[in-house]
């Protein structure tokens, strides 16, 4: 992003402290963190969670801030910093409205194409695939990590260069007209559903309302842009009837394994550490062979809606294959380390549903290994009324699934035990702990050579400490 001053204090309706001169300055990046400030970067104060981005205004200035919007006036000591290095200030009511019209105004300058994804889940790892898969063609920027709220999304959109040729931007949300709000400014193109889950459900009270949160993302499609849509999923005609894609004329391609998809996958089969090949049937094309480096049946899904999606824009198949092949997920999502030990580690503590878990525990059961099988499973957070059922089921799941061992962690996973052991599975072979740390001590002792480690909870269960653990044993 390069951005004058003088275009900043217009577009946000800040107040502008600073010399006159100084609207004239282009200044790039933004950063609402004084210790990442970078010289000629905006600086965005504004009170976080832990702290007041209001209160690192004068050690953002001193380590070359370009211009500081903040979101309470500066006292007059901190104007003489300001004045003293030169540094402009904006002073607005709200910061995320600031970034979201800044944001706004730098994807106005943008022609790159826009693919927005979103989906109950899947949606980072389909997002890390589309990225892979459009950098063989295009200069391409992409959301980082799972930066998908109303921080991340226009973060995503600013870190794009006026060249980048693909814009892909993951689109979360919390509740009814969250994504049409973000779309106001991102203005996608291309949209990617992945599916409809229970992920939500505690805000959106059902399915139905949870499809007609993430249509939101189709509705702001233009009438030449075109829909990625699992054709597994039985609530995706819900997300073209919300949407009015038919009637609008917005082009649907499905994918899946269904045999009703455009495209869809067929053959799969399983390495040692459970990535997939499988061939893409598309039409009357000749199949082509995919062999992905992230693990997981689900993720064969979240390859085929790269896969469609590369493939309308243009791309050759060998160089979607390539992408695929090339794709990381991001940090603690299937991402499997080997620890001391010859113990094998599924990190998937980034977050979790009911869907994902139960992908993860197939994913575990795929892996090849000569140990114990041991799934560690925290609380799943957003999951509504139903929440302590929803547990249940996934120890239903787990109790069929031949585990050695079964570690549940936290308040709502006493449920998950319950499950599994309605399913027969042996109670000596289910452990209950309330918090991280007695788990922990129990896998310190348990865990040996050769076993294989899943780890999965929602994020604010902090599982990666005992992910952690385990490494460092």
């Amino acid at each position: 992003m390069e951005i004058s001053v003088s275009d900043i204090a217009k577009v946000t309706g800040g107040e502008y402290i600073g010399d006159e001169n100084a609207l004239r300055r282009i200044v790039s990046g933004l950063t609402w963190d004084s210790r990442t400030v970078m010289p000629d970067n905006v600086f965005l104060a504004m009170p976080g969670m832990r702290v007041d981005g209001n209160d690192f205004v004068r050690a953002a200035i001193r380590r070359g801030a370009g211009v500081i919007v903040c979101t309470r006036m500066p006292t007059s000591n901190v104007i003489a910093v300001a004045g003293e290095f030169a540094c402009p200030m904006v002073v607005v009511d709200d910061g995320i409205d600031a970034l979201e019209k800044i944001a706004g105004f730098w994807r106005d300058r943008l022609h790159a194409i826009v693919i927005g994804v979103t989906g109950s889940t899947g949606k980072t790892s389909t997002k890390d695939f589309l990225r892979s898969v459009f950098s063989q063609r295009f200069k391409t920027a992409a959301t980082l990590g799972n930066q998908n709220n109303e921080i991340g999304v226009p973060a995503t959109i600013l870190s794009a260069d006026e060249d980048t040729e693909v814009l892909i931007v993951e689109l979360g949300m919390r509740g009814m007209h969250q994504i049409e709000h973000l779309c106001g400014f991102v203005k996608p193109s291309i949209a990617v559903v992945t599916n409809i889950g229970v992920s939500h459900m505690e805000l959106l009270g059902s399915r139905e309302n949870i499809a007609r949160a993430k249509a939101e993302l189709l509705e702001a499609l233009p009438d030449t842009g075109f829909a990625v849509l699992n054709a597994d999923d039985e609530r995706t005609p819900l997300l073209e009837k919300f949407a009015h894609l038919e009637q609008r004329g917005v082009n649907v391609h499905s994918y899946g394994f269904s045999p009703d998809a455009e495209t869809r996958a067929q053959g799969v089969t399983y390495d040692a550490e459970a990535c997939a090949s499988f061939e893409v049937v598309a039409g009357d094309s000749a199949p082509v062979s995919v062999t992905l480096s992230i693990p997981g049946e689900h993720n064969v899904s979240n390859a085929l809606a790269a896969y469609v999606t590369g493939a309308n824009m243009g791309i050759a198949s060998d160089d979607i294959v390539r992408g695929l092949a090339e794709a990381k997920a991001s940090g603690m999502r299937m991402e499997i380390v080997h620890a001391p030990g010859d113990v094998t580690v599924i990190n998937d503590a980034y977050n979790a549903n009911p869907d994902s878990m139960r992908a993860s525990i197939s994913t575990l059961m795929t892996l090849e290994g000569t140990g114990r099988r041991i799934a560690v499973l925290g609380d799943m957070g957003e999951l509504g009324t139903d929440e302590y059922q929803l547990h249940v089921d996934v120890g239903t799941f787990a109790g069929r699934a031949d585990l050695d061992m079964l570690v549940c962690i936290g308040t709502l996973s006493v449920g998950i035990k319950a499950g599994a052991l309605a399913a027969d599975m042996d109670a000596t072979r289910v452990k209950s702990f309330a918090n991280v740390d007695e788990a922990a001590a129990f896998l310190d002792k348990y865990v040996r050579e050769g076993d294989l480690v899943l780890v999965k909870a929602s994020r604010f269960m902090e599982l990666e400490r005992i992910v952690k653990g385990i490494m460092q044993r």
